[in-house]
């Protein structure tokens, strides 16, 4: 899917702002080391995603108004970046929402929530490996709907 919406996004350069404005400049300024990237997709787009993806994965397109990934293979950097992170997350008063591992990274998620529906999720993605990604998603997202959301996230290396 992610491959969907890259391509979606080389043909539609244009993107919306960010609800989280800090993790889009940390993103802009990330990609700027090497072997990190920033993506940063827009709800013109996510809408355009789902009218191609599935039927299953429609509602879930709706609910995201954006999503940010800046996705670190710079394990100098790795370090640097994850600081910064916290540091946004501190500043927002993110309340932690869980952990998770599976057999491609460990990943720390927090939220801010407007009663049962969660606007702002950042995603921690830790790499077996040694990678490090993060994944700002912003929308209107029910909390019996993460995992859902958890379908979409970047896969690390």
């Amino acid at each position: 899917m992610k491959h969907l919406l890259l391509l979606i996004a080389a043909f539609l350069p244009t993107t919306l702002m960010a609800s989280i404005p800090a993790i889009e400049d940390l993103g802009e300024r990330a990609s700027n080391q090497d072997n990190v990237e920033h993506t940063s997709v827009g709800s013109f787009m996510l809408s355009m995603a789902s009218s191609f993806a599935e039927k299953e994965q429609r509602k879930t397109f709706k609910m995201l108004n954006n999503i940010e990934l800046i996705e670190c293979h710079n394990h100098s950097y790795c370090t640097t970046l994850e600081s910064e992170v916290k540091s946004i997350i501190k500043s927002l008063n993110a309340s932690y929402i869980g952990t998770t591992t599976d057999d491609r990274s460990r990943n720390v998620v927090y939220g801010l929530s407007d009663g049962e529906i969660i606007n702002e999720l950042i995603i921690l993605a830790y790499g077996h490996k040694g990678s490090f990604s993060v994944i700002a998603i912003s929308g209107e997202i029910p909390h019996d709907r993460l995992e859902e959301i958890s379908q979409i996230r970047q896969p690390l290396k």
